[in-house]
């Protein structure tokens, strides 16, 4: 009987203390800080993971904070450039809890806090694209297109103002992507295309002056070489004849005669050949050869006399 009452009473005693332990204890985890707050105002900042004691509620509330990064993204709405052209960006952030106790007495809730960054980072983000121009967004060369600068000029509006007023630490904004509006459309592709045919143009120019230039230095080395050629062909030339000059001279004076006599053949081969029809006088050189010619052949035999 008093084993039952003693196992009764160990009973009651461990609910008891677990109730208690429930009412005024807690825990705080790896990627939790809190902020106790007695009668609704805040009296400590637990920032260390661990077991804790509290009053019992409603003396005292423990508000957890969930410390790790966050994605919010901001809500689509069209924006006005510099140059007028309406644009949408859809734009995201990421921030997390930096100051609990600021952040609590600030916005109270995570809720609470994503409307204020949906304000916040809106708003600066009409106010850097403002300050651009259209092509700037989408432009496709690399140079002009400035989005990672639009992106920190967001960021150096938005995180000063979170971190002064909320305790939010503003880790990145980024834009997700440029959409436009339909009545921008045509005009982004003409736009576009204009901006395509100006690098054709340039390309398009820069290859003509390339052309033209191996063309000129073509020409100028195929007149040099020519005006080489020509020269060493005179010189051959003029050294043959000179050649030849001095063999006709040799043989005439070898033999004047036998000269003259291959010279008139020369000439009846470079003037006659088997379709030339010609009436000239026999008896004038080169062709008085044919005659001689002629007279010395014999026939064969003699006619038969009857």
């Amino acid at each position: 009987m008093q084993i039952h009452v003693l196992r009764r009473i160990l009973i009651i005693t461990a609910v008891t203390a677990f109730l208690l332990f429930f009412l005024i204890g807690f825990t705080i985890r790896q990627n939790e800080k809190a902020v106790i707050t007695r009668f609704g105002q805040p009296v400590r900042v637990i920032e260390t993971p661990g077991l804790y004691l509290k009053w019992p509620w409603p003396v005292e509330t423990v508000n957890r904070i969930d410390i790790r990064l966050n994605l919010y993204e901001v809500r689509l709405s069209e924006t006005l450039t510099r140059d007028r052209r309406n644009v949408i960006v859809p734009a995201f952030v990421a921030w997390q809890v930096e100051e609990p106790l600021k952040f609590i007495e600030a916005l109270g809730t995570v809720d609470n806090a994503k409307s204020k960054l949906d304000s916040l980072v809106s708003s600066a983000k009409n106010t850097v694209l403002g300050t651009c121009d259209f092509k700037q967004l989408v432009s496709a060369d690399k140079e002009k297109a400035g989005l990672g600068e639009i992106e920190e000029k967001i960021v150096g509006i938005v995180a000063p103002q979170a971190k002064n007023s909320f305790g939010i630490a503003i880790q990145q904004v980024g834009i997700e992507r440029i959409s436009l509006p339909e009545a921008n459309t045509s005009y982004v592709f003409d736009r576009m295309r204009a901006e395509r045919g100006q690098y054709a143009e340039r390309y398009l120019a820069e290859g003509r002056q390339q052309a033209d230039a191996i063309r000129a230095d073509t020409n100028s080395q195929r007149t040099v070489i020519m005006a080489e050629a020509q020269k060493e062909a005179d010189i051959k030339r003029g050294e043959g004849e000179a050649e030849a000059a001095r063999i006709y001279a040799k043989s005439q004076g070898q033999d004047p005669e036998l000269y003259s006599f291959l010279r008139q053949l020369d000439t009846l081969k470079s003037t006659i050949d088997q379709n030339t029809t010609l009436v000239l006088d026999g008896n004038q050189a080169p062709f008085n050869l044919l005659n001689a010619a002629g007279s010395t052949t014999q026939p064969d035999h003699e006619p038969q006399k009857n």
